[in-house]
C-alpha cells in the first residue's frame, strides 16, 4: 500500500531527526513526496525568500546509496536577474513583487521590455529582454547578384547589382539600423529578349522587291530574281496569289457587313 510522505512541513530538511533520512537534505527547503516499493518520489520546495537552483523533481532509490548532487535553495524569491551585454537595477536578493529595470551597454540596443517583476511562483514577468549588437550580420546576396560595401556597423549602407543579363528587382540599397537591415535584399531576374520578327517568305520578299522598283521593267526583273533565289516555282506563285485574292475578297465582304 502506497504511503504518502510529507516531510518537514513545519521545519527544514536540514533539521531532520532521522524520520526522512533516506532523502538527501537541502537547506531552506521542504520535501513533499510519496513512497513506493524501494523508492521515494517527490519534489523540493524552497521556503519563502529563497528560490530553487537545479532540478525540482526527484526519484530516490532506497536500495542504493545516493551520491548525486541535489538542488539548492538560494536567497532571493526569484533567480538573480542576469542580462548579457547589459546591467540591471538589482543590487541583492529579490523579494516577491520587486521590480527591476534593464539597460544595455554601449554598442547594444535593448530588444524587449525594459523592466520585469518577481512573481509569487518564483518567475519573472515580462520575460527578460536581450541586448543585441547595433552592428548587423552580413546581408544576403541574390543568385546572379552581389553587393558592394564592406562594413556592417549601424548606419552602414550596401548597394546591390546584378550580373550581365539580369535585372535587379527590389530595393537596390540596404541600411543597417540598430542591428537590423531596413529591408530584405533584392532578386536578380533574367532579362527576357524581345522576340525576333518572323522571317519573310520568298514570295513576300519578291513582292516587296516589286513594290520598291520605280519602273515596271525593273520591278518585274527584281520580282522574278527574288522568286528564283527563294526557289519558288510558278505553280507555287499562282497558288499563293489565288489564296491572297480569296483572302482579300473575304476581308472586303466582312467589312461591308460590319
Amino acid at each position: 500500500m502506497l504511503c504518502w510522505i510529507v516531510c518537514c512541513l513545519i521545519w527544514l530538511i536540514s533539521a531532520f531527526n532521522g524520520s526522512c533520512s533516506e532523502v538527501p537534505p537541502v537547506n531552506n527547503s521542504v520535501f513533499v513526496g510519496k513512497e513506493t516499493e524501494n523508492q521515494i518520489l517527490g519534489i523540493y520546495l524552497c521556503i519563502k525568500g529563497y528560490h530553487l537552483v537545479g532540478k525540482q523533481s526527484w526519484v530516490f532509490d532506497l536500495s542504493k546509496e545516493w551520491n548525486a548532487s541535489v538542488p539548492e535553495c538560494h536567497m532571493g524569491h526569484c533567480p538573480d536577474p542576469v542580462l548579457e551585454n547589459g546591467k540591471t537595477s538589482s543590487s541583492g536578493p529579490v523579494n516577491a513583487s520587486d521590480k527591476i529595470m534593464f539597460e544595455c551597454n554601449d554598442g547594444y540596443v535593448l530588444k524587449g521590455s525594459n523592466w520585469s517583476q518577481c512573481l509569487e511562483d518564483h518567475t519573472w514577468a515580462p520575460p527578460f529582454p536581450v541586448c543585441k549588437s547595433r552592428d548587423c550580420e552580413p546581408p544576403g546576396a541574390p543568385v546572379h547578384g552581389y553587393f558592394e560595401g564592406g562594413t556592417f556597423t549601424s548606419g552602414s549602407v550596401v548597394t546591390y547589382d546584378c550580373e550581365d543579363g539580369y535585372d535587379l528587382v527590389g530595393t537596390q540599397t540596404l541600411q543597417c539600423i540598430d542591428g537590423e537591415w531596413n529591408s530584405s535584399y533584392p532578386t536578380c531576374e533574367s532579362i527576357q529578349e524581345a522576340p525576333k520578327p518572323a522571317e519573310q517568305t520568298a514570295l513576300e520578299k519578291a513582292i516587296l522587291s516589286f513594290q520598291e522598283s520605280k519602273d515596271l521593267c525593273s520591278a518585274t526583273e527584281n520580282f522574278v530574281g527574288r522568286l528564283k533565289e527563294g526557289g519558288v516555282t510558278m505553280e507555287e506563285l499562282k497558288y499563293s496569289l489565288e489564296m491572297k485574292k480569296i483572302k482579300l475578297k473575304a476581308d472586303i465582304l466582312l467589312k461591308g457587313h460590319s
